[in-house]
């Protein structure tokens, strides 16, 4: 990795055709394996026709569409998961081409983005609280406009998130996290540190205002539960070197450096921990820098260890992700198919599909959804196998709090560190 970011761009073209080789050879795996042919397992969706509540063929154009909501954040400084677009699209594409709609009916998204602020939450909450058409809302990483969004819903339609960034979320009762608020899926790194790193210290470092410190701070409180020493500083937003907060929250002598960041950071920090000699397998991070944008930056991804609570969706050992691979080729995807921000928000749109085709297009309400959200205990497509809705007295939306580890090492190989694990005892969540 160290070459990667020092090389040259010979070194870089190598490895993003190495890229392309591996997604091709994962692609012919699952064009043989198909849609998914087998039934779903308990943990494990492998058929995802039958996933959706679906039919072999195509949605009836004729039929009048049934309309969700989509709402992200993008536009603006602070970029979290602008992906979840494209796995909300091919969701949607995949239920309408292959999967029959909705009891027949075409599923349609309608649209609304928020950049910087509040006003704009209120906007789009406006917008899809207007719309009768619209029975529920998927919801990808948003960061700022959360209080205003729900505010303007006033609870009247259902909103369905996948990994939620802001504690705003988890409060709301018409919502369900499919995937987890990142409180609940960054304590979970506690749990393997102790059990399986046998950590005995731990230094994190995030960005002030980028709507990380709840994230930051369920992580802290977790290791504290488990009794593992852990000094956590923040850094301005807009820093350019990272080395001076590693410094400050003693990196170099810790056993586990942890960075709790965006996207727009993951560059920046590879660099610093190089800079002061700290070993990339010391690190363990998101997998918020297993994208696009840091191949293109660092030539490969970091040589860290990657906590996930989805699937790894090139992990083609995992029975659910084959079949999501072949549907990603097939509705134009495939560049994103190890994009973790595209797998969730395909799982945000599919569970959708299933909550309506489980009510039938002619029977669809907030009420109705609303119930089958709070019934579901999964499986989840390409997710946790511990899924319980409403786990969670002051979280309700919380669905999930379980989280798996991969090592990276180099030239898109992984291998699995450490299976799902959830918080570790005696963690109580912090209030947002």
């Amino acid at each position: 990795m160290r070459s990667a970011v020092a090389g040259g761009s010979r070194r870089r073209r190598r490895l993003r055709l190495a890229g392309a080789a591996v997604v091709v050879t994962a692609l012919g795996a699952a064009v043989a394996a198909g849609l998914g042919v087998a039934s779903t397992t308990a943990t494990s969706v492998t058929n995802y026709v039958a996933y959706v509540g679906g039919k072999p063929g195509k949605a009836n154009p004729k039929l009048s569409p049934i309309y969700i909501g989509y709402v992200n954040q993008e536009g603006g400084p602070i970029v979290v998961g602008k992906t979840a677009d494209q796995g909300v699209d091919a969701s949607v594409a995949f239920v309408n081409n292959y999967a029959r709609g909705i009891g027949g009916h075409p599923l349609k998204v309608v649209k609304c983005f928020i950049a910087s602020t509040e006003e704009e939450g209120q906007k789009c909450g406006q917008k899809f609280a207007n719309d009768k058409r619209v029975v529920a809302i998927v919801m990808g990483a948003v960061v700022i406009g959360n209080d205003s969004l729900f505010s303007a819903i006033a609870g009247k339609k259902p909103v369905i998130s996948g990994v939620s960034p802001n504690p705003v979320d988890a409060a709301q009762k018409n919502a369900a996290i499919l995937y987890g608020d990142a409180r609940f899926i960054l304590a979970p790194y506690a749990t393997f540190a102790k059990n399986v790193l046998h950590s005995t210290s731990a230094a994190l470092i995030f960005p002030e205002g980028a709507g990380l410190d709840a994230a930051a701070a369920g992580q802290t409180t977790a290791f504290q539960a488990a009794g593992i020493p852990i000094k956590k500083v923040s850094y301005p937003a807009n820093t350019t070197d990272l080395t001076v907060p590693l410094l400050a929250a003693g990196a170099q002598s810790a056993d586990l450096v942890m960075p709790v960041i965006n996207p727009n950071d993951c560059g920046k920090f590879e660099k610093a921990v190089q800079q002061l000699g700290i070993k990339d397998e010391k690190v363990l991070a998101s997998p918020i820098c297993l994208t696009p944008a840091t191949l293109q930056e660092l030539g490969d991804f970091p040589q860290w260890i990657y906590a996930i609570a989805s699937s790894l969706s090139t992990d083609t050992t995992d029975p659910s992700v084959p079949p999501y691979q072949k549907i990603m080729k097939l509705v134009g995807q495939a560049k994103l198919i190890g994009d973790p921000w595209t797998n969730v928000g395909f799982g945000e749109g599919a569970t959708l599909a299933k909550f309506l085709n489980a009510l039938g297009p002619t029977k669809i309400t907030a009420a109705g959804i609303l119930k089958q959200m709070k019934a579901f205990r999964g499986p989840m497509v390409l997710g946790s196998p511990h899924i319980q809705c409403g786990k969670y007295p002051k979280a309700p939306a919380i669905c999930n709090d379980y989280t798996q580890f991969y090592r990276y090492f180099g030239k898109f190989v992984f291998k699995k560190a450490g299976d799902w694990v959830p918080p570790p005892k005696g963690w109580v969540p912090p209030s947002g």
